[in-house]
Formats: C-alpha cells, structure tokens, sequence
C-alpha cells in the first residue's frame, strides 16, 4: 500500500510541475554564474521593482502560464532581483537598466545576450526565449558587428535590435558611423538605414531625409519620411520647451517653418488634425482633415480606415461622408480586411445605400470569420 501511496504523491507532484509556469530560483547573483557555466544556459533575469505596474502584471498574467514555463524552465536558470534593493542595485548599473520591467539574459561570464523591455505578452515572450538563443540575439549581433560583418542588411537588422531594447543612442552610433563610409545615400539599403536611424533634428540624416524626401519616399514608400520627420519636429520642440503635450498650431508653426524645409506646410497641416483631433474638436477636425487628404493623399490602408470612421463617427454632411466613402473605398483597394470593409459597409448605411451595405458587410464577415474576429455588430446592418 505504501508504494501505491508513494507512485501517487509522485504522479501528482509531476503534474503540478508540467502545469506551472516560470520557476524562479533564489541565489546570489554569483552563484547563478556558476550554475549557468555549469549547465551551460544563459541566466534569464526579471529586472523589476515594487512599484511597476507592468512588472505586477507579468507575474499574475504571463509568468504563471505553462507555455512559458515549459520553454523557460528548460532553457533557462530563472531568477528575480528587486532593481531598487540588494544586489538589485548594482545589477541595474552593471547592465544599465533604466526601464522596467527589463528582462536581462546573461551568459556564465556575465555578459548581456540579450534584453527585452515592457509588458510582453505570452505569444511574444516566447518568442524572446527564441531570439535570446538565436544569431540575431544582441549577443550574437554584437559579436558580429566586432569580427567586421558591415553588410547593410545587418547593420539595420542590428539598429532594430538595440533599439528596440532601449539602446537608441548606441543604435544611432552604429548607424551614423556605417553611412560615414557610404558616399551614395541614395541606394534603398542606405535609405531603409536612414528610416531605422534618422538622428537628430538639423543634423546631416535628418537633413537629408527631409530635402531628400521624393526620393526617399517613391523608394520605400509613401508616407514614410513624413512619419519620421513628424515625431522627430514634435519630440525636439517638446524637449527644448518642456512641454508634456501636444501646444496649438499657432505656437509651434514658426518651429516648423524653420526646421522641416520643404515639408513645412504637410507637416504643420499634419500636426493640426492631431491636435483637433485630441482635443475633441471636429468642427476645426473635419474641415481640415477634408483639405489636408486633398492636397496630400494617403496610400495607408490603415490611416484611411481610421479617417474614414472619424468620418462615420463625427460627420452627417453629405460632402463629408462622400469622401470618407472615396477614403474607406481606396483602402479596401489596398489591402481588403474586417475592420475597413465594416467601415465601408457602415458608411454606405449611413448615405442611404442598403444594396451596398449588405454587400459589404458580407464581405466583412467572411473576413471576420477567416480570422477569428467578432462581426456581431456587423450584423446589425441587416436588420
């Protein structure tokens, strides 16, 4: 009987262990090192502090699910350390941890492989475990940027690696110092570079995006400098006045006019329709965003999805949602989906065209059924 009892407690206890989620060992840093030389795995660490909201979220929402678990308990030595407390506080300057959570993944010998950043969800730290072993982990680009790789495919794939891990300045370095060697800017693989590291506003890439912005956009896309340029002119005049948010129009035009060039008055125009827009404000929105498509028109599907439901939303002047139709219509042309074919539908409802609108709102569901999505409002078209 006491060999049933034991084969018991023994099925039950493997189980539990099969179900659980990341384990987390408690040791001194130094002896992590030694157990992860000894196991030959890299040391996966939770950089977290007491009052993050998202580091309380990935311990009861991520860290407990058993997918994670099963990769990161075999794959890793899992450890936790309080930045802001005990050996917290030199690991976060060892490793220059400034945001949180950070999730550090540190070899024997103490060295960053990795790093990632935030609240990730389950799908997405999976992933990271991927990467974190991978010849595209930091580690490993790092080592290859050491050794002389300069091809320009690895030079962007790496300036994405650090910044998407909080290393901007370093990825800016990296870029800056690549198109240094390069006396023709304009080849494709130099302008991607120039999109994933633009530098700072009045300096040499980001002047020559700017005067260079057809050429850059008729290669790579339209849109695309206008999105760099923008955050770039917000950002700077937001840090040199301080400021927290979005000012009226009027107080940052003549910013504008001194630092975008050529793309002065799309930009300015641009930025309006954020600000009325944030502020609620759809008798300025409306209008300006009516004049600002005309004079510069969108080829995303997705802005022209969302301006289009503003339009929806906002709008029962019939000039008005005739060319949110005209906008809804061009994005399904480019790229047919749920959520632009409902606008569309919802747009032909609201002018009166039943035929249409049931024909498109089919056509949404099937989308919506394709990809596992809710069509319930949807339905309401055909009642």
């Amino acid at each position: 009987m006491k060999y049933l009892i034991l084969l018991t407690f023994l099925s039950l206890t493997l189980s539990a262990q099969e179900g659980e989620g990341i384990v987390f060992v408690e040791k001194p840093f130094e002896e992590l090192l030694a157990q992860a030389r000894a196991e030959d795995k890299l040391i996966f660490i939770d950089a977290y502090t007491t009052w993050c909201g998202p580091c309380k979220m990935m311990t009861a929402k991520v860290f407990p699910d058993p997918r994670v678990g099963e990769v990161y308990n075999e794959r890793f030595i899992n450890a936790k350390f309080n930045m802001e407390a005990g050996e917290g506080i030199g690991l976060a300057q060892r490793y220059a941890v400034v945001a949180y959570p950070t999730y550090l993944f540190v070899n024997g010998e103490g060295e960053l492989v990795h790093k990632g950043l935030g609240y990730i969800p389950v799908p997405a730290l999976l992933e990271l475990a991927d990467v974190a072993v991978s010849d595209i982990s930091l580690g490993a680009l790092e080592h290859r940027y050491r050794t002389g790789e300069r091809d320009p495919a690895f030079i962007g794939t790496y300036a994405q690696a650090l910044a998407a891990s909080n290393e901007e300045a370093k990825a800016d370095r990296l870029v800056g110092d690549y198109l240094a060697t390069q006396d023709d800017w304009s080849k494709p693989a130099n302008l991607r570079l120039l999109l994933t590291s633009p530098g700072q506003l009045g300096e040499k890439r980001m002047n020559y995006l700017i005067e260079n912005a057809n050429l850059v956009e008729t290669a790579l896309g339209k849109g695309s400098v206008v999105q760099t340029v923008q955050r770039a002119i917000v950002n700077a005049y937001h840090r040199q006045n301080r400021k927290r948010s979005l000012v009226p129009p009027a107080e940052i035009a003549s910013f504008y006019a001194e630092n975008a060039g050529q793309l002065s008055d799309q930009l300015l125009s641009g930025y309006e329709l954020i600000y009325y827009e944030r502020e609620g404000n759809m008798d300025k929105y409306l209008p300006l965003a009516m004049k600002h498509y005309s004079s510069y028109p969108s080829e995303d599907y997705t802005e022209l999805n969302g301006l289009a439901w503003t339009f929806f939303e906002q709008s029962d002047d019939p000039e008005q949602l005739a060319r949110a139709i005209e906008w809804a219509e061009k994005s399904v042309a480019l790229r047919a989906y749920y959520p632009n074919l409902d606008t569309l539908a919802w747009l032909y409802y609201k002018t009166g065209q039943q035929e249409k609108a049931e024909a498109t709102a089919t056509r949404a569901i099937e989308h919506a059924k394709a990809d596992s999505l809710d069509y319930t409002a949807t339905l309401k078209i055909f009642q």
